[in-house]
């Protein structure tokens, strides 16, 4: 389609826009769906999948023996009356310390060791037999021996959630060592970059990627490992209050602390993936996903 103007002298003139060469007219370029679009769309799709999940939780508490699977309203009232007591939110504390404080060991310990290993190819290769051995030892497997040590304790809890949690952090920073650019490392020593300078603004960016992604694995290792060690060695937590009402037959009781150790996992989860798109803002990975 032409549009004509009348120009100052009262003359037409063609003002549709150029074609492009052959002569084809230009289509008007598509546009997708709008984030906002996305985020509903998202958002519908989880709900669905969480009703769909809890219908699955009713039809098995109504057709399953009795007392076997409690239904979800009896285990949320449950919920609810625990929630009122001290010794619940105590119990959640407990927990919850437990896995920060060795989350915060493991990254302290397993981020400088493995970044350290992975910049000399001759303690990676020295390191590699010794890692690959340990780190195939189930964390389960040496639960006895440090119940011997320590007993039902916060320090057996500790001490566990660190010997089996720590190696996700320390390969991955290994790997993050060693996937540096080369050409990199090479110009900045052809300008003379200062060392400091080098570390902060090209190695420690370049690595930033693959410690998040061995923290983020640590991080769910970590608070699984807090509660199976409660469940299992009987020290205080969420994981003790399962093994207790298991023991006691009180299946209510036992399932909603089992839905406060899912609650927790997606808390830490939801929060750790706001940490790492934040840190993470910079790279390409984060603006794709914040695209979405």
């Amino acid at each position: 389609m032409t549009v004509h103007v009348l120009t100052k002298g009262g003359k037409q003139a063609d003002a549709s826009p150029p074609s492009p060469p052959g002569g084809r007219p230009r289509l008007p370029a598509r546009r997708g769906p709008s984030n906002q679009a996305v985020r509903l769309r998202r958002l519908a799709a989880q709900a669905a999948v969480i009703t769909m999940a809890v219908l699955i939780w009713w039809y098995g508490s109504v057709n399953l023996p009795r007392n076997s699977m409690p239904g979800p309203a009896e285990t949320i009232a449950v919920l609810v009356k625990l929630a009122s007591a001290q010794a619940f939110w105590s119990n959640v504390g407990i927990t919850i310390g437990t896995f920060l404080l060795g989350l915060a060991v493991c990254a302290i310990i397993g981020i400088p060791v493995g970044l350290a290993i992975g910049a000399s190819k001759f303690a990676t290769e020295s390191t590699r037999l010794v890692f690959d051995f340990l780190r195939t030892i189930p964390p389960i497997a040496i639960l006895p021996l440090i119940l011997l040590l320590h007993g039902a304790t916060f320090q057996m809890v500790f001490v566990l959630v660190v010997l089996g949690a720590i190696w996700p952090i320390l390969i991955q920073s290994v790997y993050a060592a060693r996937q540096g650019e080369p050409q990199l490392a090479e110009m900045a020593a052809a300008y003379r970059v200062p060392r400091r300078w080098f570390i902060t603004h090209i190695f420690f960016p370049g690595a930033l990627p693959f410690i998040m992604t061995g923290l983020r694995v640590t991080t769910t290792v970590c608070l699984l490992l807090t509660i199976t060690a409660q469940l299992l060695g009987g020290a205080p937590g969420v994981g003790a209050q399962i093994q207790d009402a298991l023991t006691f037959a009180d299946t209510p009781r036992m399932y909603a602390y089992v839905l406060v150790a899912a609650v927790l996992g997606l808390i830490v989860n939801g929060v750790f993936f706001a940490v790492q798109r934040y840190i993470l803002r910079w790279h390409a990975s984060a603006r794709k996903e914040g695209g979405r």
